[in-house]
């Protein structure tokens, strides 16, 4: 008797253990384990993620949901625009070699920046009436899969609204065993227009008449990352920032920084725990993920910021039938003291912390919950193959898949700071804050190259609005 070891309990995606019976022909044997279509990619950073090596059992029942596990996870590396997973026939019937073909992505990519500074697209369109003078300008260029090592180099280099500066080189795996890696980064920005207030859970800003600077940030760091196991990842972050702000804006809100404060100085440490088994990590079908991170800002008596905050996410997907999909996530986050420097005083409305229908809304607090659901029918699925018409190899295969949506979300966010009457800093946030808020829409998600999402969606709030939201990125 032979225990299949490519699979321990929590890999097999069915949670069972297989025992072969080698008097039987119910299971194979892997031969070798081929890879083709690799020009750069190193080996050892395909390997890396199979459970399959030379010699590992199959059970030929689950070959083949275990050989699409496989599939999945090398895809979701982000290194390839198409992953395929194939059983090659050997001499004996008993044994068949494992080949790996992967279709490399175009690794250095400028990328031009032409993005609003608001939260989303739909304050910057429905509340700012998509005004050019808001828009960033500018350039990141990202060299993936440097020396074939998933090594990463970005570089930002962008002006406009806010003028941003950023540099980093992620490293995945320093040491023999693929487990290590680290990131160094530095940043800076500033702005000559900034919000200095929210009012009605609507961001307030202010300009600077003579074009001066308003606000300066600054941080550097280095991110550590602990990946021994397929889908656990632990990262620790650590990090220095120094920002400023001009005195005006310390002048209408004191509590920008707390305490009227013109300038913040602090470390930062940001421990992140996240299980992720979703089969396509960019719009997944199947699978689930939770993530937790806590985080304190200040940990000496020489800092200027002293807060804490922990959040955990769950979300889950699953299959219902031959089109249709559910994806559902739940979010939590808690945060302290009382008193929080508006700078970091974020509830619901920022990011993809948000009830859909909500998306005109900044909604602050120390605390927020959030539940978001989706239905979702595949209505079209095709990979384009433009041969020789496209010049880059990288670019001439797009897949495309449009689902058609139905949702229901809500959340609250709790807010129990106390009241400031500050010069020309009185206003209003109790409409949507500490009480429940729900939504119901259809939209339609299209999914292509290099794994964007485009999202249309139609919602209908619980304060009554109907509105229609256009976005960037996947919903859950």
């Amino acid at each position: 008797m032979f225990v299949l070891n490519a699979y321990s309990q929590d890999n097999i995606p069915d949670s069972t253990w297989y025992t072969p019976d080698t008097k039987s022909s119910n299971f194979f044997i892997i031969n070798i384990v081929k890879i083709e279509g690799n020009k750069i990619t190193h080996p050892n950073i395909i390997r890396r993620e199979l459970d399959f090596k030379e010699g590992s059992m199959l059970p030929v029942a689950k070959m083949d949901s275990l050989l699409k596990w496989e599939r999945n996870k090398v895809f979701n590396t982000n290194l390839f625009v198409t992953v395929d997973v194939i059983l090659e026939e050997t001499q004996n019937p008993l044994y068949k070699n494992l080949v790996i073909k992967v279709k490399e992505q175009w690794y250095t990519i400028p990328q031009l920046i032409l993005d609003p500074a608001d939260r989303n697209l739909n304050e910057w369109i429905f509340q700012r009436g998509a005004a050019l003078n808001r828009v960033n300008i500018g350039m990141k260029l990202f060299q993936f899969n440097c020396r074939g090592r998933k090594e990463t180099l970005r570089l930002t280099l962008q002006t406009g609204f806010t003028h941003n500066y950023e540099l980093s080189y992620e490293i995945p795996y320093l040491d023999r065993k693929q487990t290590f890696g680290i990131r160094p980064y530095v940043s800076y920005f500033n702005n000559r227009s900034i919000a200095y207030k929210t009012d009605n859970h609507v961001l307030e800003y202010i300009k600077s008449p003579n074009e001066a600077v308003l606000r300066n940030f600054f941080k550097t760091g280095i991110i550590f990352n602990y990946r021994k196991k397929f889908f656990l990842n632990h990262q620790l972050d650590l990090a220095y920032n120094y920002n400023r702000i001009a005195d005006t804006i310390a002048y209408l809100n004191p509590d920008y920084f707390l305490k009227g404060r013109t300038h913040q100085n602090y470390i930062n440490v940001k421990y992140t725990f996240n299980f992720d088994k979703r089969d396509v990590r960019q719009y997944a079908k199947r699978g689930y993920q939770f993530t937790s991170v806590f985080e304190q800002s200040g940990i000496t008596l020489y800092e200027d910021l002293r807060q804490t905050s922990f959040s955990a996410y769950f979300a889950r997907y699953y299959k219902l039938s031959n089109k249709f999909y559910y994806a559902g996530k739940l979010k939590a986050r808690t945060s302290f003291p009382q008193l929080q420097p508006f700078i970091l005083f974020k509830g619901l409305g920022y990011q993809q912390d948000l009830v859909r229908g909500f998306e005109l809304y900044a909604i602050d607090g120390q605390h927020f919950v959030l539940n978001r659901n989706s239905i979702r029918y595949k209505a079209f699925e095709k990979i384009f193959d433009f041969g020789q018409l496209v010049p880059i190899r990288q670019f001439r295969t797009m897949p495309v898949e449009i689902y058609l949506t139905a949702f229901a979300d809500w959340g609250s966010a709790f807010n129990d700071k106390p009241l400031r009457t500050y010069p020309n800093t009185v206003s209003d946030n109790t409409l949507l804050s500490n009480r429940l808020l729900g939504s119901v829409g259809l939209g339609a998600h299209l999914v292509t190259f290099y794994n964007s999402v485009l999202r249309f969606e139609y919602s209908l709030n619980s304060i009554g609005q109907a509105q229609f939201f256009f976005s960037i990125g996947t919903d859950i």
